[in-house]
């Protein structure tokens, strides 16, 4: 490297948002923490740590795993290992035998460490090295590196006598890596292959491998002495695993094999201009940042070439190939004419920002010769939209606007045209990183205000998008739900479950303990009651309507929060997604049976370290604080298990629940919570507000933090306890707190079955270890499926398991709207279940035996909408439309109308159809625009009163009559079912009103006679 340029990157770690500076001239490195806003002009960070004296290095590599471990590598033949977290200056050195320069380091997500040495002779130059087991046993709460020194040799050595320029393993398989041999290939190794196989792809182009995390298959390298770029394809292994399509471009020379695109010319070149860094962006698929020497940071936008679906062409195994759809030039090299700057201030290296979302333009960090690093933005997609949207008027006159936009009268269509414009603007003044980031509620709220406020405002919009956005809007504090309440059924001390109280509910509420037809008879009225009640997919609504049924209701809130959540891809992180997951589901890994559906742009399964990886991005997508607990392998699994309990929350929003339960006088369940949540002073507050009763309560839980005694009572002693307070087997709240008095034991409270699900597994997840927590996670699930307890949501979410939950609470109850209701969320897009299949099939048979048409067709043609895979295509097929258009001559469908009805193509002919006059040139008009018959050619009918043709605008012009009746009447057609005349509607009320007798001359048929006579006998 050279040694007046500096290193700027982003954190590998998803769930970090923070960069590392490279100063070459005082071998100095720093780690920086975003805190703020990210935009051009505006970037805020802190300094978090620095190291100093390191010596000169060659190449280096952030691991994503270990937040302060870096790796170095020299021109001397070392290999350091750098601590620059916590201002050390620690280091370790790698012993190699052979000395000659590293030319690349880098570091996989398992803790692997791949070396790239030059040749040298009668020894392998890529040496695969464990890191975990040099750093077995570190501290991270200690400086520096706190281990023992050993003599460790490398755990696999590979390509002898070579020179590898460039390596790096790809994030979906930790064990696979791509490797530049200088001069000769770019190969592919796979270290769980004993036998050392290599895909190889010939060429020159062995430098700066970059690989497309958002798509995998693909990876970019240069060379050093061209301007030119090559993008390859892994999945190039054999020719008989290739397209027709890619053999022949391959076969025309158009790419060397295994290459999805090649470009002679990325950059702008002079004189030794040549590539310096590749980049890839982690959130915009197939953008590639390409740096040259001279400071030209240019974007790439690639995508694949179309295949038609189906074809011999579109074989998942075979390489694609690429085409760049688009670039843009972030920065022009420093001796560009029109854009000339001084050569210390061109870019020297960058990186992209790990923004955590797709709601934001891409950004880039970037670092000049200078030392300065700033951010450069990509365009928004509304770039262009504001002059379209401006009535440009040449020439411009005086009295002309200028200097506006289009104007709308609906309102709609303002917001959908103008949305965009101020939504681009205002969100160049939201904070990025830090407390007040994008994703946070403070920020939406004023975010969405803004955006309205700019809509409506009648000020000049153009002045308003030229000038930056005010959010100033007064804060919003909105009230979570306060807890959950159990009905008092018995008052005895005998102590019900959780699960218990429900089934008894439900069964003193619906009379169940009588015959079996009652029991029909009466869910038969409960669903259809819901049913005319909007009882469908609106979780509000469908909690509102569930007042009779809390667990119920707690269900549609859990399943409304899974639903926001899963919003705007905000549980996903390619190439998984986790919309509607539960806890056990997400603890587990377990994608289900359809677990393809679940993954995107890839069909192998992420090993547990990725999912780790992974989920870290969402729960920094989502701005959630990092887990504090027991200590765990796992804690972004956790913080993530916790918000789908609804449990992760902040101190304000804490503080409102525990104040609106004080208010409720729920003052057990308020201190409950609040020791729960690891704030046990706030508890014993609590309960001295909360009465004489609760005083000496409060008195025991201050003693027991104070003491580690406990009082290990038996089962005997602590059924004396429910006898002498009787209270505690009402409320399981109370016996919570007092278990944890009495045992010290926070398992004591994560198996009080009295308590909601939600509670208890919230702590477990924040005080049991790694193994005790799946033990009981299984546990819970079994119990769950073996009782059909509808709060098992919480753990299942709505995957398969939840089937098995359902199936149950079928079986028990005989309700199938709920469930199916329930599953169509997830089914069929994630869920291939028969018992889901049967279910659907009942509910729409229950509809249509109760002649509710309306409700069973917005129940298919919702539960369609939700079976929309990512491309828009629904998993469920329309069923073909049952009302179709028919002569009333020959009974044969309209020829406008043949591809809704399902009915076959009518350009052949029928028995004893009428072929079409050529002579006459308006029958071949008629037929396209409906009017005549395609089969016989008879002409549409006309009304019998005005001689008009049915089904086409009326002279008369019905629309602007004064007669309201007159207007809604005038476009439907009335047709005699004897005579099969038809006249207008309000013709026909106007004749019939004083005649019986058709008005057609000559035709006897009496087509009002029956209405006439039932007038006469009322």
């Amino acid at each position: 490297m050279d040694r007046n340029e500096g290193i700027i990157r982003w954190s590998p770690n998803l769930s970090l948002d923070e960069f590392m500076v490279f100063n070459l001239n005082n071998r100095v490195v720093q780690l920086y923490e975003a805190t703020g806003l990210a935009q051009p002009g505006h970037f805020d960070y802190e300094k978090v740590s620095k190291h100093t004296e390191f010596p000169a290095i060659n190449t280096y590599d952030w691991s994503p795993v270990n937040r302060g471990l870096v790796a170095v590598g020299t021109g001397q033949g070392e290999v350091h290992l750098l601590r620059v977290d916590d201002n050390s200056n620690a280091s370790l050195t790698l012993p190699l035998k052979l000395q000659r320069p590293c030319q690349s380091v880098t570091f996989n997500t398992t803790g692997l460490l791949a070396v790239g040495l030059d040749r040298v002779r009668n020894d392998s130059c890529l040496q695969i090295w464990d890191i975990n087991q040099r750093l077995a046993g570190l501290d991270p709460n200690k400086k520096g590196w706190n281990v023992p020194t050993m003599n460790l040799e490398p755990r696999r050595k590979l390509e002898a006598s070579v020179s590898i320029t460039a390596i790096r393993f790809f994030e979906d398989q930790p064990q696979t890596l791509v490797v530049g041999v200088k001069n000769q290939s770019v190969r592919i190794h796979d270290l769980r292959d004993p036998n050392s196989s290599v895909i190889n792809f010939q060429t020159r182009c062995c430098n700066n491998i970059a690989i497309d995390y958002t798509d995998t298959n693909y990876f970019a390298s240069s060379t050093l002495d061209q301007p030119g770029l090559v993008v390859w394809d892994r999945r190039a292994s054999s020719r008989s695993a290739a397209s027709t399509v890619y053999l022949e471009s391959f076969d025309q020379e158009e790419v060397p094999w295994g290459a999805a695109l090649k470009l002679d010319r990325a950059i702008d070149v002079e004189k030794s201009t040549y590539i310096k860094q590749l980049r890839y962006s982690r959130e915009e698929r197939g953008a590639l940042g390409v740096l040259s020497s001279a400071g030209q940071l240019q974007v790439f936008q690639t995508k694949r070439e179309f295949i038609d679906p189906g074809s011999s062409d579109d074989l998942h195994i075979s390489p694609e190939l690429l085409e760049a759809k688009s670039s843009f030039d972030l920065e022009y090299a420093f001796f560009d004419p029109e854009h000339k700057r001084k050569y210390e201030h061109r870019i020297v290296s960058f990186d992209w920002l790990n923004l955590g979302t797709s709601d934001l333009q891409t950004r880039v960090v970037a670092l000049r010769a200078s030392g300065d690093f700033e951010i450069l933005q990509m365009p928004m997609e509304s770039t262009n939209r504001l002059s379209q949207l401006v009535p440009w008027k040449p020439p411009h006159r005086l009295e002309d606007p200028y200097m506006t936009l289009m104007t709308f009268e609906d309102v709609s269509e303002r917001v959908k045209v103008r949305g965009p414009l101020f939504a681009a603007a205002a969100k160049l003044n939201v904070a990025v990183f830090g407390p007040a980031k994008f994703h946070s509620p403070r920020s939406q709220t004023l975010l969405n205000a803004a955006i309205e406020k700019s809509l409506r405002s009648s000020e000049n919009p153009i002045v308003q998008l030229t000038s930056s956005v005010d959010l100033e809007l007064s804060e919003s504090h909105f009230l979570s739900d306060a807890g959950i309440s159990t009905s008092q059924l018995s008052t005895s001390t005998q102590v019900y479950t959780n699960r218990e109280v429900h089934d008894q509910l439900h069964y003193s509420m619906l009379g169940l303990i009588g015959s079996r037809k009652s029991r029909s008879r009466l869910l038969d009225h409960i669903m259809l009651r819901r049913a005319l009640d909007g009882y469908l997919f609106d979780c509000k609504i469908n909690k509102r309507i569930a007042t009779d049924d809390q667990w119920l209701q707690d269900t549609w809130e859990w399943i409304q929060g899974a639903h926001e959540a899963a919003q705007d891809d905000r549980m996903v992180s390619r190439p998984l997604d986790l919309s509607y997951m539960g806890v056990y589901t997400i603890w587990m890994n377990a994608l289900g049976e359809k677990a393809q559906s679940r993954l995107i742009d890839s069909a192998v399964i992420p090993d547990t370290s990725q999912w780790e990886r992974l989920i870290a991005n969402i729960n920094k997508q989502a701005s959630r604080p990092h887990f504090q607990g027991v200590s765990t392998a796992k804690p972004h699994h956790r913080q993530l298990c916790l918000a789908i309990c609804g449990l992760s929350k902040t101190v304000d929003e804490l503080d409102s629940d525990l104040d609106a339960l004080e208010k409720q006088k729920k003052y057990t369940t308020a201190a409950a919570w609040a020791l729960f949540e690891g704030i046990p002073k706030r508890a014993v507050e609590i309960l001295k507000r909360g009465g004489t009763d609760l005083l000496f309560v409060a008195m025991a839980l201050d003693i027991k933090l104070q003491s580690t005694a406990s009082l290990e009572l038996d089962q005997v002693e602590w059924g004396k306890a429910l006898g002498n307070h009787p209270e505690m087997a009402e409320d399981p709240y109370l016996r919570a707190i007092y278990g944890y008095i009495t045992t010290g034991d926070w398992a004591v409270i994560a198996d009080e079955a009295g308590l909601p699900l939600r509670d208890r597994v919230g702590v477990a997840l924040r005080h049991f270890d790694d193994d005790k927590l799946t033990d009981w996670l299984s546990i819970q699930m079994e119990e769950a499926s073996r009782s059909g307890d509808i709060e098992g949501v919480v753990l299942a979410g709505i995957t398969d398991n939840m089937v098995d939950i359902l199936a149950k609470r079928i079986e028990k109850f005989g309700d199938y709207q709920t469930p199916i209701l329930i599953m169509s969320f997830c089914y069929p897009r994630y869920i291939n279940d028969i018992r889901c299949d049967a279910w659907r099939k009942a509910y729409k048979d229950f509809l249509q035996r109760h002649k509710k048409y309306i409700f069973r067709v917005k129940f298919e043609q919702q539960s369609t909408i939700k079976s929309r895979l990512r491309d828009g295509l629904p998993v469920i097929k329309p069923p073909p439309r049952q009302v179709t258009i028919r002569c009333l001559s020959c009974d044969a469908n309209a020829a406008n109308d043949l591809g809704n009805s399902g009915a076959g193509s009518t350009s052949g002919s029928f028995p004893g159809s009428t072929a079409v006059d050529p002579r006459n040139p308006l029958a071949a008009t008629g037929i396209n625009a409906g009017l005549c018959c395609p089969r016989c050619g008879s002409h549409l009918s006309r009304c019998a009163v005005c001689m008009e043709i049915v089904g086409v605008p009326r002279s008369d012009r019905p629309e602007q009559s004064i007669n309201a009746e007159v207007r809604r009447m005038a476009n439907f057609p009335t047709f005699c079912l004897k005579c099969k005349h038809v006249m207008h509607m309000d013709h026909s009320v106007d004749w019939f009103r004083r005649h019986n007798e058709c008005p057609v001359p000559e035709c006897r048929c009496q087509c009002n006679a029956n209405a006439s006579r039932q007038t006469g006998s009322v």
